[in-house]
């Protein structure tokens, strides 16, 4: 999961006004000036790493002073690029001086502000190094001391809580499933919720935790139910790309197996995914995509849902998108409407215009695209009813395209294919039918096919053509 760490360079550029302002009025007039200008002295020089305890000694001085200088000089070792070390080896030096200490009682126990920024900013830097720094920062309540960071007044010192918190998350699944068992979504659903509409830098470090917590395999099962909530709350109220990328993205990760999760979408979330569909912007559309193919692999209510928001007319509109991955989220949601209710089917089945963009596409010889194809094809035989798959055999050939499919070189594709073939000749003999359509069958040579599939080494192609042989065989029998 570490790909998904950030270093806290990228905060802000504004560190001199920040500070500034994390400078209490109530402090003496001559030690506000001299911190002002050691903070816009300290800002123009480097550290030096010769000289880390001396400047552990001056965090642990009583002087105000003293300890700015000294945890500045320790922040600006790890957050600067100029020490020609791995970050993970510059973070070993200070961790060696047992800093940690101090950082957290800063923390815990300080009332000056500034103090707090610069000691929560290296445990910042710290969490952005291996799994066994960070331990070193969780074995002493670190988890706690962050949660404490998020309650502060000023907004510098909750981000850094929160960039610390996700950067942990970020690190492995173990740590990631701690701070979710430790209350970390009650934290960041405050927060949202308290600066949803006034701090956007803010928001979007929030977002990007709750994609961290989101992220890894497994997926997690602790408050799942909630994240996916937050996550939901975010998406149907905000309007701004980057925050609804993140968060589309994460909702995803998170109801990929959504029929293991016993909770209800909220309608509010499909209206806002659908209204995505329709973004000229490929980095909205993909995200929203995913999580309705998702919510379509759930329940039959959540389905109905689904088609109810009308993203059938924008599927129709991305089925002739440029981009192959748009069109084959497209096809996969389409492969699981189909094996659905039977009016959910009849939705599909009788939209023409729907399905001939889909038909379309198996003249484009792309492999991932014909085995969506096939999936929809299959399921459409085993789910629909037999008056729909005539309608798709009249009209779209619809016992080429299976014939079409079994000489496809892909195990995938042509065990799907039996499969619905299967369940097509089961319906056409339950009916009466099959010899309406037995000639058709031979002509586009899927029983010579299926004979040929039983020397396939693959154990379920082997028993799916030799179950359509022993249904013909009935059949003769008859």
């Amino acid at each position: 999961m570490n790909d998904q760490k950030k270093d806290t360079n990228s905060i802000k550029d504004d560190k001199i006004q920040i500070s500034f302002k994390l400078i209490p009025e109530s402090l003496a007039n001559d030690i506000k000036q001299e911190l002002k200008q050691y903070v816009e002295t300290l800002a123009q020089q480097d550290a030096d790493l010769e000289k880390i305890e001396e400047y552990v000694s001056k965090i642990n001085s009583d002087d105000i002073i003293s300890q700015y200088y000294g945890l500045n000089r320790c922040r600006k070792l790890l957050s600067d690029t100029i020490v020609a070390q791995p970050i993970e080896s510059l973070i070993q030096k200070v961790l060696q001086t047992n800093i940690q200490y101090n950082l957290f009682s800063i923390v815990k126990l300080n009332s000056i502000p500034l103090l707090k920024y610069e000691a929560l900013w290296i445990i910042s830097n710290i969490v952005f190094g291996t799994q066994e720094q960070i331990q070193i920062i969780l074995d002493n309540d670190g988890i706690n001391i962050l949660f404490l960071a998020l309650e502060s007044q000023y907004d510098e010192l909750i981000e850094l809580g929160i960039w610390s918190l996700a950067n942990i998350a970020a690190d492995n699944i173990k740590f990631r499933d701690m701070l979710l068992q430790q209350g970390i979504l009650f934290h960041l659903k405050r927060i949202w919720k308290q600066y949803k509409n006034t701090k956007s830098e803010l928001i979007k470090t929030i977002v990007w935790a709750l994609s961290n917590l989101a992220k890894g395999k497994p997926t997690t099962k602790f408050r799942i139910r909630e994240l996916i909530q937050i996550l939901s709350e975010i998406i149907i109220s905000t309007n701004d790309e980057e925050q609804l990328i993140d968060s589309s993205w994460s909702l995803s990760y998170l109801i990929q197996n959504i029929y293991e999760i016993d909770m209800q979408i909220d309608k509010r979330l499909i209206k806002k995914l659908k209204l995505l569909l329709n973004s000229t912007k490929h980095t909205l559309i993909i995200p929203a995509l995913k999580n309705i193919g998702n919510i379509l692999s759930g329940n039959d209510e959540q389905t109905n849902q689904v088609l109810q928001a009308g993203v059938l007319q924008s599927f129709e509109i991305l089925l002739q998108h440029k981009r192959k991955s748009i069109r084959r989220e497209v096809y996969w949601s389409l492969s699981n409407i189909v094996a659905g209710t039977i009016p959910q089917i009849k939705q599909i089945i009788r939209n023409d215009q729907l399905l001939k963009s889909l038909f379309k596409q198996l003249k484009l010889s792309d492999l991932q695209i014909t085995k969506y194809i096939a999936f929809f094809v299959s399921n459409s035989a085993i789910y629909a009813e037999l008056i729909d798959l005539e309608y798709l055999i009249v009209n779209y050939e619809f016992i080429q395209k299976l014939s079409w499919l079994l000489d496809k070189n892909d195990e995938q594709i042509i065990q799907a294919t039996l499969e619905g073939i299967c369940k097509l000749i089961q319906k056409l003999q339950f009916e009466g039918k099959f010899a309406m359509y037995k000639q058709l069958i031979e002509d586009q040579k899927i029983i010579a096919k299926v004979i040929q599939l039983q020397s396939h080494p693959n154990e379920t192609i082997y028993e799916n053509a030799l179950k359509i042989l022993d249904n013909l065989v009935t059949q003769e029998s008859i």
